[in-house]
């Protein structure tokens, strides 16, 4: 119970001596800075996420929005594209995820493909400015965090989980770059990523060009992996597969990107891949 005592000389003025406590709003603030550390960890353990997965961590939902702005501001987190939000790791400033983490995760049923693919995997020479998305997904390309998220069509594919992101198997990834070689990165890059790949698997390659369809895609896998034959080392009988699904027409590849040389064998017009300066 609180005392009452008087002070000398100051008739009929009482004082009260209670405990010492913290105003209202500081206490309030100095609790939302202990929640804000739990919170940081369960965010830090999702790596990016929605403003619905912080509705499941808050106890009380009208907080939600404070706590993603309050967050933003404190530079926990840092909004990516949309309803997705990076952490960010407090020492460096830099998301928690890498460019590859990110883009599968855009949505459910997101994977990274073609040449970022190759990156995701370790086996393109550099790192490029963009991180091919596929998805169904419609969304406006964009840029964060130095990287353009570009997406491209989703289709079947087999995908592997590397260093945390969904990703198209090396396989898949070589019958993707290859039908889009003239969208993206072109042939000499391509053929630089394949020539540091291990041993690929063509009963796998078979399985991916068959899921396309394509007979002119069998020419351009065909007279590519033949050009590398050093490197893949595929048997005969993948290259007779992909003959026999040979179209009777003549094709090109890389039309306005230099000279073209004709290839009998696969009845094709392509880039001369010099190997030994690739």
């Amino acid at each position: 119970m609180a005392e009452r005592w008087k002070i000398s000389g100051m008739a009929n003025v009482e004082c009260h001596r209670r405990q010492k406590q913290l105003p209202v709003k500081e206490y309030t603030r100095k609790q939302r800075q202990l929640s804000s550390v739990k919170y940081y960890d369960e965010m830090r353990r999702l790596g990016c996420f929605t403003v619905r997965d912080v509705a499941d961590m808050v106890d009380e939902q009208s907080t939600v929005t404070y706590v993603v702005n309050d967050y933003q501001r404190r530079g926990y987190i840092d909004r990516i594209h949309r309803n997705l939000y990076a952490v960010m790791d407090r020492n460096t400033g830099q998301p928690v995820l890498t460019r590859y983490q990110i883009g599968s995760r855009l949505f459910p049923d997101a994977y990274i493909a073609l040449y970022s693919a190759f990156e995701a995997w370790g086996y393109a020479p550099q790192a490029g400015g963009e991180v091919y998305v596929a998805t169904e997904s419609r969304f406006t390309d964009f840029r964060y965090n130095g990287v353009f998220y570009r997406q491209v069509k989703r289709r079947e594919a087999d995908i592997e989980q590397v260093g945390g992101a969904m990703v198209t198997g090396l396989e898949q990834t070589v019958v993707d770059s290859i039908h889009n070689c003239d969208k993206v990165a072109g042939l000499e890059r391509i053929a630089e990523c394949i020539m540091r790949l291990p041993t690929l698997d063509p009963d796998r390659l078979l399985k991916c060009l068959e899921r396309y369809g394509k007979g002119f895609l069998y020419q351009k896998c065909g007279y590519v992996l033949e050009q590398l034959q050093s490197y893949v080392k595929l048997p005969e009988r993948f290259y007779r597969e992909c003959r026999e699904r040979c179209p009777g027409t003549v094709r090109y590849v890389g039309k306005g990107t230099g000279e073209l040389v004709y290839c009998k064998g696969w009845g094709i017009y392509a880039p001369y891949l010099n190997v030994e300066q690739i």
